[in-house]
């Protein structure tokens, strides 16, 4: 069913659904996040258009999320080969006494 909220992001009010709290609590975390790095833009660039510093928030949030995505694929994958080698020793802990 979901949570019906309000919210408020560069000046203009948005009616959304938030599936559950943590949703909701996401979705305003994201929304102050995105209000404050426009804040910040609006100080550098203050003669750019909103349209344009949308566009350097948006650029911002996805270079981020890639490199995150990348440290946690590279995370995956050191586990996965930690657990190879646990694996394999375990396998063989008898041969390794």
């Amino acid at each position: 069913m979901g949570q019906d909220i309000t919210l408020k992001i560069a000046g203009q009010e948005f009616q959304l659904k938030a599936a559950t709290p943590e949703m909701e609590s996401l979705m305003r975390f994201a929304a102050d996040d995105i209000n404050n790095m426009l804040a910040r833009y609006d100080e550098k660039y203050p003669d750019k258009q909103l349209t344009e510093k949308l566009l350097f928030v948006t650029l911002t949030q996805a270079v981020s999320r890639l490199t995150a995505q990348g440290k946690l694929n590279a995370l995956t994958d050191s586990q996965n080969k930690l657990n190879a080698e646990l694996s394999a020793y375990l396998n063989n802990i008898d041969t390794n006494r």
